[in-house]
């Protein structure tokens, strides 16, 4: 394309009518645009751009033509070469698999390359907040004096009982 015939689309767009200007915005910032906490939106942004990176992909049309393979071979690198956690490998996928969702739905490409690879497992049972042992939670009921009434007032709010106030 010569130097002016991008400014002079620019030129063109600044013209255009509403629905002109909002046709030109490309499908995958319609995505971003539309997740709606600002915190997912970075973490499936930086997603898509690490991934781009990693395949060195440079515009929207080549990330529109990736397949499978590249899908797994990001999977595996972030598992096995950065030893990312589960819940990162999975996080990302995620990012990647929604956003070809998307334009799998609004018919910008034929099918979603995230779709079928497999996430890495995790423990949905244990959570990764720490927790207190017996011994811990023992000492933290134990601490409040027993003779004196503020002692009594916070050993019962620690059981749980509220202190008989309803």
């Amino acid at each position: 394309m010569p130097p002016s015939e991008p400014h002079q689309a620019l030129v063109a767009l600044r013209h255009a009518t509403p629905v002109t200007r909002l046709a030109a915005i490309p499908e995958e910032a319609v995505w971003l645009a539309s997740l709606k906490s600002p915190r997912t939106r970075r973490a499936y942004h930086y997603a898509v751009q690490q991934f781009m990176h990693l395949v060195k992909i440079t515009t929207l049309d080549e990330l529109r033509q990736v397949d499978h393979r590249a899908a797994m071979l990001w999977e595996r690198r972030m598992r096995e070469e950065e030893q990312l956690e589960a819940t990162t490998v999975r996080q990302r996928l995620a990012a990647l698999s929604s956003l070809f969702d998307h334009l799998v739905r609004f018919h910008v490409v034929a099918t979603n390359p995230f779709k079928h690879v497999k996430r890495p497992a995790i423990n949905r049972r244990e959570g990764m907040t720490p927790a207190f042992s017996a011994k811990q939670a023992r000492k933290i009921l134990d601490s409040p004096a027993p003779d004196t009434v503020l002692g009594l007032r916070d050993r019962a709010i620690l059981a749980g009982d509220g202190g008989g106030i309803d």
